[in-house]
């Protein structure tokens, strides 16, 4: 029997099958190319979070763009914004909700575009990613900052002998780690109540405004100031700055949240008494790596426990005691690969965010 062709029909196969390799060919590159939406990139703290997601992304063949929203809500909300509105089927997302009051509007945006996001730091207490667009939330990851706040409270206590009026440096007001910083510092307070608060004010988690602030405090309250409880790094750096200006630097202990380089430096001079060190690499990787392995299959958001998808990443109180130690161990990009972090996700959580610390 002879066979005869349709050219007509071998035209639409083709283009049928150019079609499916087009689509199939633009469903990899969303895949591909992660969306990382950060504080500050002039942050030491947000470079590493770039570093982390960085090393996954590149050891699938991908890539990020990062978006520097500099900690103003409106701004991250026109940068995703802008992302999504031409269409954006697949795409994965990365993102430091700059305000907790927009989490939910920037994921409900994401499952509304047929994407899936992993969030850092600022979630509502109400919200959770499996209840809230929860086929595109994929997880949202911390540290904790009852423990940050309780330990380095605790530093300050012992190294004041139990006995003192402190001053305190706020992040912004509404933001996950500053409410539990606050609640691990009012812990120490009530165990150590022979330190006390002199005075707090809301430094924005900004250097400047933690050495303007500091700068008044000292003309306020002179030699009454023993200590400063500074909620991360960046105020604790301005601080010392104050101090230094005044000959004070290394005479008043101060405490920071972050563990930058410089202020693990300072730790070493005796400028500042101790920081807590999140593992800020592993933050950028395990959230890239999650939301990367949902979008192509290789994870089901029905499989995981909901201690899986809100957790707190691992971190370590720094002191002059450990500094050396934590200034000379350097990350392995090796570590850092999709394979890598693959063989157990979760290996660097230290266990779900309880409710109440939001």
């Amino acid at each position: 029997m002879k066979l005869h062709s349709n050219p007509f029909l071998s035209c639409a196969a083709a283009i049928a099958l150019f079609a499916a390799v087009g689509q199939a060919a633009a469903d990899d590159a969303a895949a591909k190319k992660l969306y990382l939406g950060v504080g500050s990139t002039s942050s030491e703290y947000w470079q590493e979070v770039i570093w982390g997601a960085e090393q996954v992304m590149g050891s699938v063949g991908g890539s990020v763009e990062v978006f520097s929203n500099d900690f103003d809500g409106q701004k991250s909300f026109q940068n995703i914004s802008a992302i999504l509105a031409p269409g954006c089927e697949g795409c994965i997302f990365t993102w430091f909700p700059d305000s907790p009051a927009f989490t939910k509007v920037f994921v409900e945006r994401v499952e509304q575009a047929g994407g899936f996001i992993s969030t850092l730091w600022n979630r509502p207490e109400e919200i959770h990613p499996w209840d809230t667009a929860a086929e595109a939330w994929v997880a949202n990851l911390s540290f904790d900052g009852i423990d940050a706040g309780y330990q380095n409270g605790m530093a300050l206590c012992e190294a004041l002998g139990g006995q003192g009026e402190i001053v305190v440096l706020k992040g912004i007001p509404d933001n996950a780690p500053a409410k539990q910083r606050e609640m691990g510092l009012a812990k120490v307070l009530e165990e150590c109540p022979g330190m006390t608060v002199l005075d707090e004010q809301i430094g924005n988690w900004q250097q400047s405004e933690g050495q303007e602030i500091t700068r008044a405090w000292l003309v306020r309250y002179g030699d009454r100031i023993k200590g400063v409880f500074a909620q991360n790094d960046g105020m604790a750096m301005g601080v010392v700055a104050a101090l230094r200006e005044k000959g004070l630097a290394g005479k008043i202990p101060v405490t920071g949240t972050d563990g930058s380089s410089d202020v693990l430096q300072l730790i070493k001079t005796g400028e500042i008494l101790s920081t807590m060190r999140g593992s800020s690499q592993e933050h950028g990787a395990v959230a890239a790596a999650l939301t990367y392995a949902v979008r192509v299959g290789e994870l089901k958001l029905a499989d995981l426990t909901e201690g899986q998808r809100d957790f707190f990443v691992r971190q370590t109180l720094v002191t002059k005691e450990n500094v050396e130690d934590v200034l000379n161990t350097k990350p392995d990009p090796a570590a850092f690969t999709y394979e890598a972090i693959k063989a157990d996700y979760w290996a660097a959580s230290v266990g779900q965010i309880p409710p109440g610390v939001n």
